[in-house]
């Protein structure tokens, strides 16, 4: 399988970079989900969708109800139901 491809924003790709971050939230559907999102499955984060890259490891996998995510992916993704947390190492 190839590595999962995770385009993120300045604050968050700097957040990973410096070890604060270890969870991704994204909506959960066709893209974000456990057939996706499989532990064990290579990722690679970049910084928008071009350079720098980094390389990590998805270690666990929930899908949240959106009313337990934390407040931060409740207000990004405020339609959906669910929501995806990708935790990498």
């Amino acid at each position: 399988m190839k590595p999962l491809f995770i385009p993120l924003k300045s604050i968050w790709f700097r957040a990973f970079e410096v070890g604060e971050k270890d969870t991704e939230y994204r909506a959960y559907g066709p893209r974000w989900n456990r057939k996706t999102c499989v532990v064990g499955r290579q990722a690679v984060l970049a910084h928008g969708y071009g350079w720098p890259r980094l390389s990590r490891t998805i270690c666990n996998f929930t899908m949240l109800p959106r009313a337990m995510a934390p407040k931060v992916a409740q207000e990004i993704f405020p339609d959906a139901q669910f929501i995806a947390a990708i935790q990498l190492k």
